[in-house]
């Protein structure tokens, strides 16, 4: 037990903050300093939306992390959280004012810049800031608690205030706002706000609980009266901008863990022997997977047994839908698969399997008609005697009104000069039972 009280006293003094604590009064003045944009706050973070968004544009992760070390955009929202905490309805206006002001020219510069970019096209780092995961709250969360804690406690803790800076990700929401206005792409635009939003929020959230954490003094007013309207406002105002947050953030949390059952289910279940999965897409507003399978044909029987298996994944209610060569579906098939690499095998492929099925018709074709000459006529001879020599081969006529060439087989028939019009008429018909073809022309001409 004395060992358990020994390593329990040894945790604590490692885990203590109380030496390391600023005093309260310079914290909050620091905040308070940090929340106004205006003059060179402002002129950097354009500079730094629009070094952003070239990254985002061209899709380098190395740029948007320069553009995020340099964004000063989380001072006025831990502004908010610790207004909240101490019951500043000055600071939080502010705070809030200064914020709007800094995503409205964020917005504006990141819009500028996607309007006058040549390039439209929207790459994976900037559709990965259209819609929010529980992850991105989660990190949100711990993020804005490290930065409040690096703000709250003596020395330089500067590299902890970027690394917030950079997990928190605020900058590239606002630049895909901006992407999403220029290009007229408005669920872009709303589902970047909507992270852009959640993020703040909890952010301040955690800058709150840090505040409530280390016992910072509320705000003293001598009038008892309007500290209880301020506390009233600032509850208010809490609980209109929380509550929407924590609706979102459940149906955020809903929709990663549908995901990740919904790809848990694509590993184990849609590994067929000899097959290949080149692209899937998992929609959680319809309940639908699809994928896009190459290599050995999968029977629907055995689709069928795998949908069977959806609940087993809490997926109930799910569309499966599996895109696969074989079934007619080229044209959706070639628009699912994104790998310019992979498309050009498979269009290569396909065109190769068509010149093969030609080919083959065509030597099946040839074959058949070099043995035809010498079958037709033996069975021939019998029955006409009169014939003397026989011939089959192809030929392509052309209608006078449609003027399309239409495959014909031609049989010409050389004879003693014996066969009426009878015997003519019923050898014809006699071909074209024979061969199966209701498209035979016959020539005849005597032997001289």
């Amino acid at each position: 037990m004395d060992t358990l009280i020994r390593l329990y006293n040894k945790l604590k003094s490692h885990l203590d903050l109380t030496p390391d604590i600023e005093d309260e009064n310079v914290v909050i003045e620091n905040i308070r300093q940090a929340v106004d944009f205006k003059g060179v706050t402002l002129w950097i973070l354009i500079f730094a939306v629009v070094i952003a968004s070239v990254g985002l544009n061209i899709d380098s992760t190395n740029i948007v992390t320069g553009a995020m070390l340099i964004s000063p955009l989380m001072a006025p929202i831990i502004g908010v959280g610790l207004a909240v905490g101490i019951n500043d309805m000055e600071l939080m206006k502010r705070s809030m004012r200064n914020l709007l002001v800094a995503a409205l020219f964020a917005v504006l510069a990141a819009t500028v810049y996607f309007w006058l970019s040549p390039l439209n096209e929207a790459r994976s780092l900037l559709l990965s800031r259209t819609s929010p995961t529980f992850y991105d709250v989660l990190t949100a969360i711990i993020g804005g608690a490290a930065g409040f804690l690096a703000l709250s406690t003596k020395g330089n803790h500067i590299q902890v205030i970027i690394g917030a800076a950079l997990s928190t990700a605020l900058l590239p929401p606002l630049c895909t706002v901006g992407y999403g206005i220029a290009t007229s792409n408005w669920l872009y635009a709303i589902g970047a706000l909507y992270l852009f939003f959640i993020n703040s929020v909890f952010i301040a959230i955690s800058t709150f609980i840090g505040v409530r954490f280390f016992k910072f003094s509320p705000k003293y007013f001598a009038d008892k009266q309007r500290e209880r309207k301020v506390r009233r406002m600032i509850v208010a105002v809490s609980v209109i901008t929380l509550l929407p947050s924590v609706l979102l953030t459940y149906n955020i949390v809903r929709k990663t863990i549908y995901i990740e059952n919904a790809q848990l289910f694509i590993a184990k279940e849609l590994d067929f022997p000899n097959t290949q999965i080149i692209e899937k897409q998992i929609d959680y507003s319809t309940r639908s997977i699809e994928t896009v399978i190459v290599g050995n044909y999968i029977p629907k029987v055995l689709i069928e047994d795998v949908r069977l298996k959806l609940p087993e994944y809490n997926l109930k209610g799910t569309q499966l839908r599996i895109l696969q060569d074989g079934e007619g579906h080229d044209s959706l098939l070639l628009s699912s698969i994104s790998n310019n690499f992979v498309k050009e095998i498979y269009t290569q492929n396909k065109r190769l399997e068509k010149e093969n099925v030609s080919l083959r018709d065509s030597i099946v074709t040839l074959y058949r008609y070099a043995r035809l000459d010498s079958v037709i006529y033996d069975e021939a001879h019998i029955l006409f005697p009169q014939i003397m020599e026989l011939t089959v081969g192809l030929l392509w006529s052309v209608d006078k009104e449609d003027k399309k060439p239409v495959e014909q087989t031609y049989v010409n028939i050389s004879t003693d000069g014996s066969m009426d019009s009878a015997d003519s008429l019923r050898l014809s018909e006699w071909l074209r039972h024979r061969m199966g073809n209701a498209g035979v022309s016959l020539g005849m001409s005597p032997i001289k």
